[in-house]
């Protein structure tokens, strides 16, 4: 490992470096991480000894929404949260209802 001390500006420029353009999205979808490479997924699972569900295990449950007009339960169907780099903009939530 290498370590050197670097100024603010030069760390960021470093940092940065690793920022996709605007309108660019991470090539993700090939290798192990293909959706299609689920039973690869689960032999690395085992192999490495990880459980995914011991991970996820501090997770609290989502009380569920109700629905106003009928009372049935609610799915989020989309959720979109806004980056952390663009200005203030509201959070728009699809939820199908039950009805």
């Amino acid at each position: 490992m290498e370590r050197r001390t670097v100024s603010g500006a030069q760390f960021l420029w470093l940092v940065l470096q690793h920022v996709l353009p605007k309108g660019f999205r991470r090539a993700r979808n090939f290798g192990f991480l293909h959706p299609n490479c689920k039973r690869l997924i689960a032999l690395l699972h085992i192999l490495l000894r990880f459980d995914p569900g011991q991970t996820m295990a501090w997770v609290k449950q989502r009380a569920p929404i109700l629905c106003a007009c009928c009372g049935g339960v609610m799915v989020i169907v989309r959720t979109w949260i806004r980056s952390v780099f663009a200005g203030p903009l509201p959070v728009p939530i699809v939820i199908r209802g039950a009805h």
